[in-house]
């Protein structure tokens, strides 16, 4: 299980950082005040970059140990959210609190690091999330392609379908607890296991849009399977995709009618946003 992080909320020039409590007295804290500094640095990876956001990869030494590190740049890319950051917090501090959220529930995510904010009379100039690196992981539809379909056999029948159980598993879990992430697709689902990790976990990326809510309505639980059927289910067979709504609906699925409204609001929204993509494209 994971463990929600106890952080420490400093200010060093004209940054505002939460800081993982055993890294804050790290002496190269300084690097994080302004991360572009370290985007700028030769042995830093650039990842994405693009209008709303920049993504790199660097190794450095932080509380005694080499760790490699995400940094998630969230460009103030209008007027408009620049009026609005005003009001509400940056992207990267509601990243810091979805890191919380999740691994306080017992769900993983990238060790969170630190996250960074730079304003000026209140209003946001930019600001950063980083996280340590989940070593060895692979998008599910990415394990799903290279380590699942190419068994044959009864055996692949059957780790498919183990692996879309735990799938199905972690979003009831997700939603059980009224934890609610909004962009909830296979990119932002990591796979990862190893001689450290014996069993198979997921990750979840892009914490911005997580939320916990008193109560989970089903409106945000079907955007969420939609989400997946749109990427991930592509991949997928009829009689896999019906599987996974099996096991994520438990109970329910064994009503008739209530499963009849469920695939039905999964397949015309999913429709809709595709048509909805298609046009934009």
């Amino acid at each position: 299980m994971g463990q929600s992080p106890k952080d420490v909320f400093l200010r060093i020039g004209s940054s505002c950082l939460w800081v993982c409590a055993d890294l804050h007295a790290d002496p190269n804290l300084y690097l994080f005040s302004d991360p572009d500094q370290l985007f700028s640095s030769p042995q830093c990876e650039i990842i994405k970059d693009q209008k709303k956001i920049k993504v790199g990869r660097v190794q450095l030494e932080i509380g005694g140990k080499a760790r490699r590190i995400y940094l998630k740049r969230y460009n103030v890319f209008s007027r408009r959210y620049q009026l609005g950051s005003l009001f509400f917090p940056s992207a990267a501090s509601r990243s810091w609190a979805g890191a919380k959220i999740l691994l306080g529930a017992g769900f993983h995510t990238g060790r969170p690091i630190a996250a960074v904010e730079h304003r000026s009379r209140g209003v946001l100039a930019k600001s950063f999330y980083l996280s340590e690196e989940i070593p060895g992981g692979k998008t599910v539809d990415v394990y799903w392609r290279e380590e699942l379909i190419p068994i044959s056999g009864p055996e692949g029948f059957l780790r498919r379908r183990i692996f879309l159980k735990d799938l199905a598993v972690l979003f009831r879990s997700l939603h059980g607890r009224n934890i609610y992430h909004n962009d909830l697709k296979d990119a932002n689902i990591i796979v990862a296991s190893g001689d450290t990790r014996p069993d198979r976990c997921f990750y979840l990326l892009d914490l911005e849009g997580i939320r916990k809510y008193r109560a989970l309505n089903r409106r945000r639980r079907i955007k969420n399977l939609v989400q997946l059927n749109r990427t991930m289910g592509t991949l997928l067979r009829a009689s896999e995709k019906l599987y996974w709504l099996k096991v994520y609906l438990g109970k329910v699925f064994f009503d008739r009618r209530e499963r009849r409204k469920w695939i039905k609001r999964v397949l015309e929204e999913s429709a809709r946003r595709d048509l909805r993509s298609l046009r934009k494209g």
